[in-house]
């Protein structure tokens, strides 16, 4: 399937819920950290801020790896998607908080991953104690559209 500016692996639709968990921690394992901290202004000293929102990020990756599941493996999103969140359960200190707070970055996402996503920029801010101006909230939009964009043509 062909998506101006977007390319979907037809195999993603055919894909087990486990191939598309494990392609998920491989992309979640690459995905820039820093970049979503560099647009949030947290600087590299900033230890205390860094290791707060290293759980946001990586909520917000399962909500965007969720939204690129329902385009490209509608069949197989719910059950990949909980998978998911099974294996990152026992990995987690606070496993109930970061299921509280995966439910809660998911608020924010657009319904659909064409839509926008400066409400999920907007969030990001606020997690990170920032108010944002037009130019971070721009640039952290565009780069959750680039993380979207990412997650979707590479589910396989």
């Amino acid at each position: 399937m062909r998506i101006p500016g977007t390319v979907v692996d037809p195999q993603a639709g055919r894909a087990t819920p486990e191939a598309l968990v494990n392609t998920f921690e491989a992309l979640l394992a690459d995905a820039d950290f820093a970049a979503f901290l560099n647009i949030l202004g947290t600087g590299r000293f900033a230890f205390s801020a860094r290791k707060a929102m290293r759980p946001v990020f990586t909520a917000l990756c399962l909500g965007i790896w969720r939204l690129a599941l329902k385009r490209a493996a509608p069949d197989s999103c719910d059950e990949a998607y909980e998978r998911g969140l099974a294996e990152f359960w026992p990995r987690v200190k606070d496993a109930d908080a970061f299921m509280v707070l995966v439910r809660d970055v998911a608020r924010f996402l657009p319904e659909q991953g064409r839509e926008d996503f400066t409400p999920t920029a907007r969030d990001m801010f606020r997690r990170a104690g920032r108010e944002p101006d037009q130019a971070g909230l721009v640039g952290m939009a565009l780069f959750l559209r680039r993380m979207y964009d990412y997650f979707l043509n590479n589910l396989m």
